[in-house]
């Protein structure tokens, strides 16, 4: 049929076939260009926002743990009784309270441990240890290690993986201001895999999302180093915060993003998020789109070649005429019509049947168009779902799941805020330590469900009096901080004695009562960092506990 292009016909056929595959080929590159790109972006945004929310509950949770660790290591009373009994009962409260603890502990100076959770390598040496050497002069959270001396003493896990921990150390210095030892944790690397698990939901799992854990080295801390044939992170990554699409060690392509991990202020761990997602699976939608556009593209100019081939006419006027409308309209020209004042039907049918082709050809670019629109409206719609998930996660990770008050995390961003603006306006900065006195005796006697609706009801009542004039977040167990921005010394004593003077007329439940500590502390101009005023706030609250509780003491 197409032997030779000696004939009008076939030349015809030619030409047709080329007109409609040229325009149909503009139309659907353009179209994949445009819909691939901003696919790709709305994905990659995506990813960096998952990242962005794994880093921050890792953040958070690093520095509870850490803070956990420094406040034992500042109850200096537990470590003055030769015995040590009330040292042990404190440890094995906390390590009963979280269960990723897999040992907590206390050595003296010389590195014998004195006290351990269930009497585990009590009496050894971890002089060696770096959470000891680093543990004497400062706040230690160290990188994470295999299981030493441990290793034999805890029970392996269910899925195979290697025991490791996370250390979090910190000194204890006596009254006269000597080194009494080194009271450090072990976590259990297992909590970051609880964090990661929550984060990726089924959803996730189906779009072929996995996370990663680096290090300074991108060696490849989660997941424990049996992903599939231990996989490797690309040498060259994404800046912070941002994405791109990588070649992996399994030759295919990820789009891939990265967010760091804001380490503890102790140490500099380095930590970073790796979210990939496989490129097939973030483009596929436009994918096929384009192989659907593709086979009608194909299939119409195949019709339209056939159709030219079999109405041509042999004559070179209407042939010419015709050769030049089809120029017209291949220059850009939508107006131009396949028209031909020939008495031979040859002539006058190929003229309708490319008049027929013209039109099918407009209304598809319509149709290409509108598809256009759909799906940019799709896109719309999924990243709009995407930032209020993202948004509704933020709130969950500031806000305390007992008491509905702040957490810790939001009030370290609102104090760091704070210290800020009262570094550059010189503006008065108070903050308020709160303790539940004898907590522990509520829990005792009225059991953990009402020691519950005491921490909501101290919350609700701190924070309707201090109203709009600052914050209130729950500290840590029985603790609340109260932020007061722009605030005197007088007034935030003030506030403190109207905070203790309400709560201690607050029925609990029936005849019911309980008091609290207050330690109130000022920003100073030579602070160097927020935490200080944090715990000049923490020292004068355990000096109103050791002048009898029920009180309020202001910091030097």
């Amino acid at each position: 049929m197409f032997g030779g292009f000696d004939t009008f016909r076939k030349r015809i056929t030619l030409l047709s076939g080329g007109l409609l595959l040229s325009l149909s080929f503009v139309l659907i590159t353009s179209f994949y260009q445009l819909t691939s790109t901003r696919l790709s972006n709305a994905s990659g945004e995506s990813l960096v926002n998952l990242s962005q929310s794994i880093s921050n509950m890792l953040s958070a949770n690093l520095m509870e743990r850490e803070r956990e660790v420094l406040l034992l290591s500042t109850r200096s009373s537990l470590y003055e009784n030769q015995d040590l009994s009330a040292l042990q009962y404190a440890i094995d409260q906390i390590k009963s309270s979280y269960k990723d603890y897999a040992w907590i502990g206390f050595a003296d100076v010389e590195g014998a441990v004195l006290a351990s959770s269930n009497g585990v390598l009590k009496g050894a040496d971890v002089s060696q240890r770096p959470w000891f050497i680093h543990g004497r002069s400062g706040p230690f959270v160290g990188d994470v290690h295999k299981a030493l001396l441990l290793e034999s003493l805890l029970p392996k896990p269910k899925d195979g993986a290697p025991i490791r921990f996370v250390d979090f150390a910190a000194p204890v210095i006596g009254q006269n201001g000597e080194l009494k030892g080194v009271v450090a944790t072990h976590a259990d690397w297992a909590w970051v895999r609880e964090v990661l698990l929550s984060s990726l939901t089924d959803v996730s799992k189906r779009k072929g999302i996995d996370i990663f854990i680096i290090d300074n080295e991108h060696s490849v801390l989660y997941p424990d180093n049996h992903f599939p044939n231990n996989i490797e992170v690309p040498k060259v990554l994404p800046k912070d915060g941002q994405f791109k699409s990588l070649l992996w060690q399994d030759d295919k392509e990820y789009l891939t993003s990265l967010v760091s991990v804001r380490s503890p202020e102790s140490t500099n761990l380095g930590w970073q998020i790796v979210v990939r997602q496989p490129l097939s699976i973030a483009m596929s939608a436009v994918k096929e789109v384009h192989k659907l556009l593709l086979f009608f593209g194909v299939f119409a100019t195949l019709l339209c070649m056939l159709l030219a081939y079999k109405f041509a006419s042999t004559l070179s006027r209407p042939l010419e005429r015709l050769a030049l409308t089809a120029k017209s309209i291949q220059q850009g020209n939508r107006k131009a019509t396949f028209q031909d004042d020939s008495q031979l039907s040859e002539v006058l049918s190929l003229s309708r049947s490319l008049q027929e082709m013209m039109s099918s050809l407009l209304e598809r670019e319509q149709s290409l168009m509108q598809m256009n629109v759909t799906l940019e409206t799709k896109v719309r719609t999924r990243t709009a779902e995407l930032e209020a998930s993202n948004r509704s996660l933020e709130a969950i990770a500031r806000q305390d799941p007992l008491t509905h008050s702040y957490n810790r995390l939001a009030l370290d961003e609102a104090l760091l805020d704070e210290y800020r603006l009262a570094q550059e306006s010189n503006h008065p900065l108070a903050v308020i330590m709160v303790d539940a006195d004898h907590f522990k005796r509520v829990n005792d006697n009225y059991g953990h469900t009402v020691g519950d609706i005491v921490l909501q009801k101290m919350a609700k009542l701190l924070a309707v009096q201090v109203g709009v004039k600052g914050m209130v977040a729950r500290f840590g167990g029985e603790e609340f901080t109260v932020l007061l921005p722009n605030t005197s010394a007088l007034e935030a004593q003030s506030v403190a004695d109207t905070l203790r003077e309400e709560l201690e007329k607050e029925e609990m439940i029936d005849d019911l009562y309980v008091t609290a500590s207050f330690g109130v502390a000022m920003y100073e101009i030579g602070d160097c960092h927020y935490e200080q005023v944090l715990k000049r706030a923490d020292a004068a609250l355990y000096k109103a506990k050791e002048q009898g509780r029920n009180r309020v003491v202001v910091s030097d």
